[in-house]
């Protein structure tokens, strides 16, 4: 966690513990036991931020906002603030993208915008970088957060292995299917999102 400022997501810890215990996803329920872990140390050691955000016991949640943002900011203003940062991310994402590049879905009421690599573990001017982000429809837009699917950057999807083949057939996704992603200037964000959030 230190080497993310005391805070990360759940699949960048799956992924990070794995280095140090490669045997760690032979139990099928080995996300569980992991969870369970920090569900029993959390108030000692670590803190809940979100569902699936945790951080050191003394981390601080005002670093969630760029830091010009943050100075005298109540700890009830500051998810809000958070909020409205992220709106204003979606609609810059929304005027230079358009529509999701799976579904090419174009109604504004059903896109997402999608950090390649997450608000908590960006830096301030990662946060609101438009090439730090996609325009997905809810389905991918779950699938590309939790690193259930991720892109190369010659634009093919690829599907994570902990996803069933029922899964699989059921959301009508196919490995190696090319994407047309907008990859230009997204390339080391998505290096970021294949490395640390992508479940192999």
């Amino acid at each position: 966690m230190l080497q993310y400022n005391g805070i990360v997501t759940l699949e960048i810890l799956y992924n990070e513990i794995e280095a140090f215990y490669p045997d760690i996803k032979k139990p099928k329920d080995w996300k569980a036991a992991l969870r369970g872990v920090l569900y029993r140390d959390v108030g000692k050691s670590f803190k809940k931020i979100d569902n699936s955000t945790y951080a050191i016991i003394e981390y601080d949640e005002k670093d969630l906002l760029p830091k010009s943002l943050s100075k005298g900011i109540t700890e009830k203003e500051l998810f809000t603030t958070i909020r409205l940062q992220q709106y204003k991310f979606r609609d810059m994402l929304i005027k230079k993208l358009k529509f999701c590049p799976i579904t090419h879905i174009s109604d504004t009421r059903l896109l997402v915008a999608s950090h390649i690599k997450p608000w908590c573990v960006s830096n301030d001017a990662e946060k609101l970088d438009i090439y730090n982000g996609f325009l997905f429809s809810p389905l991918y837009d779950k699938l590309f957060d939790r690193g259930l699917i991720t892109f190369s950057k010659s634009k093919k999807m690829y599907i994570s292995s902990t996803l069933s083949k029922s899964t699989i057939m059921k959301l009508n996704i196919k490995e190696d299917i090319y994407v047309n992603l907008p990859i230009m200037g997204r390339e080391n964000y998505l290096e970021f999102h294949n490395d640390k959030i992508f479940v192999k």
